[in-house]
C-alpha cells in the first residue's frame, strides 16, 4: 500500500541537494549524514505498479499466521510492527488478507489497488554496518508485492508472484569515508561494480534501474538475463522444453516524472525496530504460472532483512556477486 507517486529520480534533484552535500564523506561523518549523502536514485519503468513502501502499510492489510500441525492458523488479524514474534517462537508468516497471488498475473490488480489505498509514507530502510576496515551503507527496499511477467508488457502468459519483496543496495566505503564499490540485489544473487564505474547522480548518489515486477536492481536500463544459478533446474528445463528463451528482467530508461518525493530514510540495525527480529515470511506462498502447467506453489515468500546473508556478512556476500 502507499502513495502512488514518490521516490527518487533525477526530478528529485533539488530535494536531494537540500538533504546532503555532494563530495566524499570524511572520517567520523555521522551515520545519518552518510546515508543521506549516498542515498540511491531509483528509476522505475512505466509498467511498474509498486514503489518502496513502509512495513507499517503492509502490516495494516496482513494477518499474522502461525504454522501449526501442518496448516497456517491466524494468530493475530491486526498485527503491530512492535509486537511481531521473535526468533525461536515458531514458524510464522504475514499474509495479506484481501488478495492472493494465485489470481491471474499473480493478483497484481488486487495488490496494486491495496497498495494505492495505503496511507504510509515512502520509505527506504537505511543501515550502517562497520566491519573489516570498511563502512557498508545498506538501503533496504520493501515492496508490497512481487509479480514478475515473462513477457513485456506484463501479461498472464508466464509469471511468478509472491507477497512482500525485500531488495537492497549496498554502498561500500573505506573506514576513511572513500566510496569503493556498490552492490545491487538481483534475485538470489546480485551484481557489484567499482564506484568509479557505477552510474551516479550528483557524484555520490548511485542510480538504480529497477526491473519491472521483480524489483531486481541494475546498473543500466535494458533487458537483463536472469542468472542461471537463480533459476531452479525444473524451471530451466521447462523453458528449454518449450523452445522458449530463458527469462530476463526489463528495466526502463524512461525519463523521471516531475513532482516526485524524496524517499525518507528510516534507520534500522540489529535490534531496532522490533520487527527486524521477526523470523517469519513476509507473505504467503510464492506461485509460478505457465500454459499447460497452471498455477502451482513454488516456494515461500521472502524472509526479513536481518536473515539475509548480505545483512549478516555484507562484504563477503557482495564479493560473491558477479562484477557488472
Amino acid at each position: 500500500m502507499k502513495l502512488a507517486n514518490l521516490i527518487r529520480t533525477a526530478a528529485v534533484a533539488l530535494c536531494l541537494a537540500a538533504l546532503a552535500p555532494s563530495g566524499q564523506a570524511q572520517a567520523g561523518t555521522p551515520d545519518a549524514q552518510l546515508l543521506r549523502m549516498y542515498q540511491p536514485v531509483t528509476r522505475f519503468d512505466p509498467e511498474e505498479r509498486f514503489r518502496p513502501t513502509s512495513v507499517q502499510s503492509f502490516l495494516a492489510d496482513a494477518d499474522l499466521e502461525r504454522f501449526i500441525a501442518g496448516t497456517w492458523v491466524v494468530a493475530d488479524s491486526d498485527p503491530e510492527p512492535g509486537e511481531l514474534p521473535g526468533p525461536g517462537t515458531g514458524i510464522w508468516r504475514l499474509n495479506q488478507d484481501s488478495c492472493t497471488p494465485t489470481l491471474p498475473l499473480g493478483g497484481l490488480s488486487c495488490y496494486a489497488g491495496a497498495w494505492d489505498e495505503g496511507s504510509g509514507s515512502s520509505v527506504v530502510y537505511g543501515r550502517v554496518a562497520r566491519t573489516a576496515g570498511r563502512i557498508v551503507l545498506q538501503y533496504w527496499y520493501f515492496y508490497y508485492d512481487n509479480t514478475y511477467s515473462y513477457r513485456y508488457p506484463p501479461s498472464d502468459f508466464i509469471w511468478q508472484a509472491h507477497e512482500g519483496d525485500w531488495e537492497v543496495v549496498n554502498v561500500v566505503l573505506s573506514d576513511e569515508g572513500e566510496p569503493l564499490l556498490v552492490g545491487y540485489s538481483q534475485h538470489c544473487l546480485g551484481e557489484r561494480r567499482d564506484w568509479q564505474q557505477a552510474p551516479r547522480w550528483d557524484d555520490t548518489h548511485p542510480i538504480v534501474y529497477v526491473g519491472v515486477g521483480s524489483h531486481a536492481n541494475f546498473f543500466s536500463p535494458g533487458v537483463h538475463p536472469i542468472n542461471l544459478s537463480c533459476l531452479p533446474p525444473a524451471a530451466i528445463q521447462f523453458f528449454l522444453s518449450q523452445g522458449l528463451p530463458l527469462p530476463a528482467d526489463v528495466a526502463s530508461a524512461s525519463a523521471p516524472q516531475a513532482g516526485q518525493d524524496v524517499t525518507r530514510i528510516a534507520h534500522v540495525d540489529d535490534e531496532v525496530p522490533n520487527w527486524i527480529a521477526f523470523p517469519g515470511f513476509w507473505g504467503e506462498l510464492e506461485y509460478f504460472h505457465a500454459p499447460g502447467i497452471g498455477t502451482l506453489p513454488f516456494r515461500t515468500s521472502p524472509i526479513g532483512p536481518a536473515y539475509h546473508a548480505v545483512w549478516q556478512d555484507p562484504l563477503a556476500t557482495v564479493a560473491t556477486w558477479p562484477a557488472g
